[in-house]
């Protein structure tokens, strides 16, 4: 599985680059930042479980937050603020939360027990910006280009996310003995998500938003377990970070070519951009899970582990989760892409940067349709982590 993150991240930077190269994203220093965030985790998911692993996507986070630091506003800066004020405690929490578990090598005594998951929780909440540790991501999504919030919500926090996986595998009591203080954040995390996700205006905030709260609903999938749980966890996660580089880069190529921010209120804009609203129908659609989109095979397989796991008020918990987000995209592509054009569209087309969008949607639609490419790869491997 560590191959498929690691093919489906460089494959997602390619894509962000070629963006870039269209629809710039900023500097040298942008450029430098953005390639090391990359090199970096590929290389933590090469590594595999391992503390030099965990070490390299806590430096990935770091260039995250330089990443955005490097856009020199005072919005940037001090969105990198924030975002540095959650992840230094966010390393240190993870750091010693591994720490601990390493000493005796087995399973630790009550009192530690209950430390290393205080400290995990406290961790992973912060680095993928859970409620309610969220106040640095969506100051990120508006303060800094399109790209830098992609590399950080689809590269970055879903590689972190894959960590966690990885310790659901190799800990999992963690989980299975802590279940109900998991099941709640990630109820927290979807439902409040969710909420403040409805509650916006603006689009990039609105998906920042509807990031955590997706990101409560793949955490079901983890704390339910078994082969359908884990297999919808990773699949809805590998959906996660496709849609929100195309989502994102959709909003972001208006923006560049309107010359303003995109709100509710900008009307029309698929008659002006074409293709770039066809991507964000698509990758929206694929990421609530409205088939035969990828984010469909990923959340079919949680409601699966849920039924098992919580029954019937686990369930409805999500479904009720799933039509707050249904709204909410729902009201975004009528409000702001369809209806009668009321923009004006500046500079020349290109093709490159819609080009990226439309290949990436393509693939969304493709992965959903044949999710067996995927979960083939993986193999038996995927049955221990299950266990």
């Amino acid at each position: 599985m560590d191959l498929i993150f690691a093919g489906t991240f460089a494959v997602l930077a390619l894509g962000i680059g070629l963006y870039a190269v269209s629809v710039p994203q900023g500097g040298r220093a942008w450029w430098a930042l953005a390639t090391s965030i990359v090199a970096l985790v590929i290389a933590g998911e090469l590594t595999g479980d391992s503390w030099i692993g965990t070490i390299l996507l806590d430096l990935a986070e770091l260039a995250g937050v330089g990443l955005v630091w490097s856009h020199a506003t005072k919005e940037a800066a001090a969105a990198a603020r924030a975002y540095l004020y959650s992840i230094l405690p966010a390393i240190a929490c993870t750091l010693i939360a591994l720490a601990l578990m390493a000493q005796g090598g087995n399973r630790p005594g009550p009192v530690v027990e209950n430390l290393v998951v205080f400290l995990v929780i406290a961790g992973f909440a912060l680095k993928l910006g859970l409620i309610p540790f969220y106040f640095w991501l969506p100051a990120v999504a508006t303060s800094a280009p399109p790209m830098t919030t992609a590399l950080i919500v689809s590269v970055v926090d879903i590689a972190t996310f894959a960590e966690l996986a990885a310790m659901r595998q190799n800990s999992p009591w963690i989980f299975t003995e802590h279940a109900a203080v998991w099941v709640a954040i990630a109820l927290l995390s979807m439902f409040g998500g969710a909420l403040l996700a409805l509650a916006q205006t603006e689009l990039k905030r609105m998906l920042a938003f509807s990031t955590i709260a997706d990101l409560g609903f793949l955490l079901v999938g983890l704390i339910a377990g078994g082969t359908a749980g884990m297999e919808g966890a990773w699949i809805g996660a590998l959906s996660h970070a496709l849609s929100k580089v195309i989502l994102f880069g959709a909003v972001g190529l208006a923006e560049a070519r309107i010359g303003c921010t995109v709100t509710l209120d900008t009307s029309g804009l698929a008659a002006r951009l074409p293709l770039a609203s066809t991507a964000f129908i698509v990758a929206a659609l694929s990421f609530i899970g409205v088939p035969p989109g990828f984010g469909f095979a990923g959340y079919w397989r949680i409601y699966v582990a849920a039924t098992r796991f919580g029954g019937p008020v686990l369930i409805a918990a999500l479904l009720a989760a799933a039509g707050l987000d249904l709204l909410c995209y729902a009201r975004a592509i009528h409000r702001t892409w369809l209806g009668p054009a009321q923009v004006t569209v500046a500079g020349a087309p290109g093709w490159l940067a819609p080009g990226v969008l439309s290949v990436l949607a393509v693939a969304a639609v493709l992965l959903g349709c044949y999710p067996s490419v995927l979960t083939g790869a993986v193999g038996p491997g995927l049955l221990a982590m299950a266990r």
